[in-house]
Parts: structure tokens; C-alpha cells; sequence
């Protein structure tokens, strides 16, 4: 029986029980038959025919792959194709060599260093131009200061906020090079590693693909070094989504522009940038809103990412169980010289053809072709249902092979790039680039079984699509694909239902509060699910501020300092809205009572006494008697801590 489908037994007859019904009807059919023993020819007969039938049932009864996979298209889905493994490697160029350019697709031999004989093959995902200037610093310039985080961008293991903590309007990180990189070509690819170790995964829903635009706004800007100018640069392409994820970012420098407004909002650079003698970059937040500092491993130049697959053009296929001189037959099928396959374009005698699923709705002209990517094969029709190809004609295909967990290769593996049909641009051959693998290839994966799509499936089919109660809104909300939510609250009022959207973000930020892109995304994603008839908003909450003081006495060994920040910490943790109330974050229109939190401070290690709780809000709150009540679309957010702790005086320290 299939795995996780109930298939009713369509017949649960036995051979004995056919055997016995059909001589039960002898004397209705024939008087004369009364010899009913095993030597009877009529009997023999009647044997077979029972064994026959048993043997029909048991066919219609059983569930094959083909009746699956039928299954599978019902409900829309198909069995996902392998994965390609993916990787970044760093290349170097010769002494000699000022720049090169390399296209994507270029090809990249992996040699597996224990076992000679065992070889892969990747390509490039994106074009690259390798540049000698050297990265030798690395600053963030906030409102509140400069940063430099040379040291963070070499050294593995540590990373650094580009923006600051805080980013706002105007901040920017520089980017120092020993010469210039525009000065042999006019394009340079950076490629941020993104620090997401501490962060949950992207929310998922389904299959369904994020459709996220960021409402940031990040402008990359070169320093002029005749005027001391800066000038925009133009974004070829972004991988990185406005710093959301890592990837690579290409920049061109036109070859004229104006300079940058000298009102630019943001710090002034730092006063070094222009005594130096280096080549400086910027990007600065013209808009700001990352719900997440952005936080980078390493930001670096001469990086490429590449994914376990090989690009074959023109090839002739291989008919399967091939007769010379054959007749044009129904369902031909051919092979691939490589496979897995993960994309195909098929021409039969130059024209092209056209992939489908099945051929349930092909006629009997459609040029139509099923495509096997594990099997490495394509299928034609039978002359009803899909075009038959001619006897003589040739197949002929451009395809992608690659993909499966064998790609998931160790970075002991040794690279280097091979492809002699690829040539490269600039003053260097392939063979003197040096390629080093920044980690591992990974991602790598099988195409998925039957079994495991039909667990998929029915694991799937369990998740709210359609949003009709506070619940499924919740759900939807909160899956809103390509997204980092930490939490959602859903209010019915009046006919009109509001949901109110908490991104996640690290616990030192206070108030994480979405962009406007963040809610677009989200809008998007519960309006295109819920009932014609509702009427749906999606806000961010409502912070109402604290200031909080606090009279009583530390302990004496809290003499030298250090009980003001555990006092201010415990408050904050307290009341956050992701981490605050026990870890699942403050309740949404919570009342904060003022016993709460002298019984929070109270049980702090520095604190000996509390003696008052002063507390005062800011943002639409009603202060009753030292509570703080709030409405169902708002949280806290602790904007001043004011302490007056005296230190308890004598040999004891009460407790400890």
C-alpha cells in the first residue's frame, strides 16, 4: 500500500472464494454438468479462470508509481528535481595580471584529493571581474561614531554590524582599496558573507516563493581623488536583496556623473579618507529600515559562487533500444550522455520542442516531449497524445546536468578552473588563476522519491492556506515566505481585522519595528489568502515608552559599580517584546503592574532593597495607580532606567 495515501481493496476475493462462487452457478447455466470433480476438463477450466481473476484483482488493487505521480498532478505538485551543491571560491591573479573578467557559466574542475579518478564538475553562477587592488580597511561611520572593522572582515569567526547597531538615514561603511579597482575595468563584484547563525531560518509556506522588495534604499558612492567628491556608482546587480542576505553585488562606474549632494544626509566621513592615499568606496543608507542590523562575516572582492552542474550545448540523443533502420515508433525515448538533468531544450530535425508535465492534454500534432531528470531521458508521444518524431529525424539538445548529494564535496577538494570553450577577458589565462574554496559545497540533494513527495504533500496539505479564523491569519502571517517574524497578534473588530506584525531581531534591539517593505510583503501574502469579504489591515505595533526609576540599596559588594546596568537589564529583558515575560515575548495589551516589577528587582543578585517604583509612560498608555495598560496593538519599550541605590554599609551582605 502507498505510503501515507488509504487505498480501499477494490475485490478482496481469494482464488478458493471466485473458485467456489462460479461452481456454485454451474447448475443455473448448465443442468447437465454434474460431474463438479477435479479430474472434469470444464472443471480445469474453471481453475483457470479463478486463478486468472484472482490475479486481475490483485493488479487492480495494487497503487503503482505512475498512479502517484497521477496523484501528485491532482493536487498540483510534483516530485521536487535534484539540488545542485553550491559553494564560493576565492581566486586569485597573477602578479602580472591587473584585472580579468570571468563569464558566468565558466566551467570549474573539482579533483577529489584522496581519490585521483573522482572529478565533478561546477560552473559560475554570476560574472565576475577579478581586480588587484587589495581590501586593507573596512569603517563604519553612525551618527553615534566610527568603527573599524578591518580586523572583524579577515578574521574568521567574528563579525560586525556594517551599519552599527542602530542603523539610521546617512550611516555608511567605507571601504578602503591599496589602488584603484575601476582602473582596468569598470565594473567590481563585492561579495558580502551574511552573519545569520544567531538568526531563525526565512519563513516558509508551502512551495509558495517570497516575493519580498525591500523598502531600503543602500547607494554605493566612489571618492573622486582629483576633487575630493563623492560620485554616484550604478548597481549592475544585487544578490544580497539591499544587504537582507548575502550574495554578490556588482557595481559600474559610469564614465561621467555628478557628485553627491554635499547634503547628503549622515555622519561626515572620517577625516583619514582623504589623506590616505587609498581608493575609497561607501554605501550609505540613503532610506534605512533593516528590521535586522545587517550583519556581515566578511565583505570581499574576488569571490565567486559556483553550483554543481555542467552546461552541454548541441548534443545528439541517444535513442533508446535504438534498431538501425527503425520505423518511426510510438513513445520513442531518448538518453542524455549526462544526467541528472536539470533543465532541457529538445529540437527534433532543428525544430524545437516543448516540455510537459504528461501528455493527458497533448493532441496528436503538439511537438511535445516528457522530460525524466533522474533518468536522464526524454519521451515522445504515441501519435494520439503527442507528436511522434520522424523515423529518420535527429534529436538534438542543449541542456543543464548536474545536481544530487554528490556534489556536496569537502573543501579539501582541489579547484581550478577549466574551460577552454569560456575564453577569459583581460591579460590572463585560465590555468594561472588561483582558486581557493572558501567552505565545503553544500545543498546538494537527490531528486525527491515518490514516498517522500507524498509525505511532503500530506504534511503540506495540513497548514492553513486560506485565512478564515484569528488563527489561520496568524498562521499565514506569520509564514510570510522569505521573512524573519517573531511574532503576530490578530484583533476582529467592528467587521474589520487587524493584524499586527512583530519582526524578529536580535534581543539588544529594543523596538523592532517592520519597514514598509517588510509590511508590503506581508499584505501581500495575507490579501491574496483571505475571504473576499474581509476587511484586512497589516500594521507594525504601537511602542509606548517607560521611564522607569528606581529608589532602594545594593549590596555592599556592588560598591564599585554594576548594579545601575543589572537594575536597567532586568527591566528591559523583562518587558521585551520578543524575549520579555518568561521568553515569549511581552503580551500583547498586557497591563504592566508596578509590583511586578519591584518583585523583578527585587530578586536581582545587586539589589538588597527595592523602597520605589516610579514609573512613567509614554504613547497613548493609561497609568492607573503604578500599572501601565495598553491596547491589544501595543508593547513596551524602555526608553530611560534612573536609579538611586545607596550600598548597604557592614560586614553582611544579606544573602550572600
Amino acid at each position: 500500500m502507498a505510503v501515507g495515501i488509504d487505498v480501499p481493496e477494490l475485490d478482496d476475493r481469494s482464488y478458493e472464494e471466485i473458485l467456489s462462487e462460479a461452481t456454485k452457478l454451474i447448475p443455473a447455466y448448465a443442468e447437465e454438468w454434474t460431474d463438479l470433480n477435479p479430474h472434469d476438463p470444464g472443471v480445469t477450466i474453471l481453475e483457470m479462470l479463478a486463478w486468472l481473476t484472482e490475479t486481475y484483482v490483485y493488479q487492480l488493487d495494487r497503487v503503482t508509481d505512475d498512479h502517484r505521480e497521477k496523484y501528485l498532478a491532482l493536487m498540483g505538485e510534483r516530485r521536487r528535481p535534484p539540488t545542485p551543491a553550491s559553494t564560493r571560491l576565492r581566486l586569485g591573479l597573477p602578479d602580472d595580471a591587473g584585472w580579468a573578467r570571468i563569464p558566468a557559466g565558466t566551467r570549474v574542475s573539482v579533483a577529489d584529493a584522496d581519490d585521483a579518478d573522482t572529478s565533478y564538475r561546477f560552473e559560475t553562477d554570476h560574472a565576475l571581474t577579478l581586480t588587484a587592488a587589495t581590501l586593507e580597511r573596512v569603517l563604519t561611520v553612525t551618527g553615534s561614531g566610527r568603527t573599524d572593522n578591518t580586523h572583524a572582515n579577515r578574521t574568521g569567526g567574528m563579525f560586525y554590524r556594517a551599519f552599527g547597531d542602530d542603523a539610521a538615514d546617512g550611516d555608511a561603511f567605507y571601504l578602503g582599496f591599496d589602488a584603484d579597482p575601476f582602473a582596468r575595468a569598470r565594473t567590481l563584484t563585492l561579495t558580502v558573507s551574511y552573519h545569520d547563525d544567531d538568526l531563525p531560518e526565512p519563513a516558509t509556506h508551502g512551495s509558495i516563493e517570497s516575493s519580498f522588495e525591500p523598502s531600503v534604499e543602500p547607494v554605493w558612492e566612489y571618492r573622486d581623488e582629483d576633487d575630493g567628491s563623492w560620485r554616484r556608482l550604478a548597481v549592475a546587480a544585487d544578490g544580497t536583496n539591499a544587504f537582507y542576505r548575502g550574495g554578490p553585488i556588482t557595481l559600474a562606474r559610469p564614465d561621467a556623473g555628478p557628485a553627491t549632494a554635499s547634503n547628503a544626509a549622515g555622519p561626515e566621513p572620517p577625516t583619514d579618507v582623504g589623506s590616505s592615499g587609498r581608493t575609497w568606496l561607501r554605501c550609505r543608507l540613503e532610506t534605512a529600515g533593516h528590521e535586522i542590523p545587517p550583519q556581515f562575516d566578511a565583505i570581499e572582492s574576488n569571490v565567486v559562487s559556483v553550483s554543481h552542474r555542467e552546461s552541454v550545448t548541441d548534443e545528439e540523443l541517444t535513442q533508446v533500444g535504438h534498431l538501425e533502420e527503425a520505423p518511426a515508433l510510438d513513445g520513442q525515448t531518448y538518453a542524455f550522455e549526462r544526467s541528472p538533468v536539470l533543465s532541457a531544450t529538445v529540437f527534433v530535425d532543428g525544430q524545437r520542442w516543448q516540455e510537459v508535465p504528461d501528455f493527458d492534454a497533448s493532441g496528436p500534432d503538439d511537438p511535445h516531449f516528457v522530460l525524466d531528470r533522474e533518468a536522464g531521458t526524454v519521451t515522445f508521444g504515441d501519435g494520439a497524445a503527442g507528436r511522434v518524431p520522424p523515423a529518420a529525424g535527429t534529436v538534438r539538445a542543449d541542456y543543464v546536468a548536474g545536481g544530487g548529494a554528490d556534489g556536496n564535496v569537502p573543501a579539501t577538494t582541489v579547484w581550478h578552473l577549466s574551460d577552454p570553450d569560456r575564453s577569459l577577458e583581460g591579460p590572463v589565462d585560465a590555468a594561472d588563476i588561483e582558486v581557493d574554496p572558501v567552505d565545503g559545497a553544500t545543498g546538494g540533494a537527490d531528486g525527491e522519491t515518490i514516498a517522500d513527495a507524498l509525505d511532503r504533500v500530506r504534511r503540506d496539505r495540513r497548514l492553513p492556506y486560506r485565512a478564515i479564523t484569528a488563527d489561520d491569519y496568524r498562521y499565514v502571517a506569520a509564514h510570510t515566505p522569505g521573512l524573519r517574524i517573531g511574532r503576530t497578534n490578530v484583533l476582529v473588530e467592528d467587521g474589520e481585522i487587524t493584524v499586527v506584525v512583530v519582526p524578529f531581531a536580535p534581543p539588544d534591539v529594543g523596538t523592532p519595528e517592520p519597514s514598509e517593505g517588510f509590511l508590503r510583503a506581508v499584505r501581500r501574502h495575507v490579501g491574496e489568502r483571505k475571504l473576499l469579504s474581509d476587511r484586512v489591515d497589516v500594521i507594525g505595533p504601537r511602542y509606548v515608552g517607560l521611564e522607569i526609576s528606581v529608589a532602594g540599596r545594593a549590596r555592599a559588594r556592588y560598591a564599585g559599580g554594576g548594579h545601575d546596568v543589572a537594575v536597567r537589564t532586568a527591566i528591559e529583558e523583562f518587558v521585551h517584546p520578543l524575549m520579555g515575560d518568561g521568553g515569549d515575548g511581552w503580551p500583547f495589551g498586557h497591563t504592566l503592574h508596578r509590583s511586578e516589577l519591584v518583585d523583578r528587582i527585587a530578586d536581582l543578585d545587586a539589589i538588597d532593597r527595592v523602597s520605589e517604583v516610579t514609573i512613567t509612560a509614554h504613547g497613548g498608555a493609561t497609568v492607573d495607580d503604578g500599572s501601565v495598560r495598553i491596547d491589544d496593538t501595543s508593547l513596551f519599550a524602555v526608553e530611560d532606567v534612573t536609579t538611586n541605590l545607596s550600598i548597604r554599609t557592614g560586614s553582611s551582605d544579606g544573602g550572600g
